[in-house]
């Protein structure tokens, strides 16, 4: 992968979408607000909504890792980041 570290160069987003993602992220946004979103695709609120679970949810693996392949991918790598077994 020729730009890992550049979301545009990498997965072909527009900067307007990285910046709204980013902004979210940052914030710590409830989810909710990029339901009603239309200018952003199904598959990157389920990005972000993963990626919450994730963080709030103490999910194994590495939540910011895994945003930016699900990102590029357009599906979340549950193999990589996902909730923990109850004991």
């Amino acid at each position: 992968m020729k730009h890992f570290q550049d979301p545009v160069g990498a997965c072909g987003a527009t900067q307007s979408e990285v910046d709204q993602v980013l902004r979210a992220v940052r914030t710590g946004s409830d989810v909710d607000d990029f339901a009603n979103n239309e200018s952003l695709p199904e598959w990157k609120q389920e990005c972000i909504r993963d990626y919450n679970d994730c963080i709030n949810n103490s999910w194994t693996g590495k939540c910011d890792d895994c945003l930016r392949m699900c990102e590029g991918q357009r599906k979340w790598p549950s193999n990589m980041c996902y909730e923990r077994k109850k004991r």
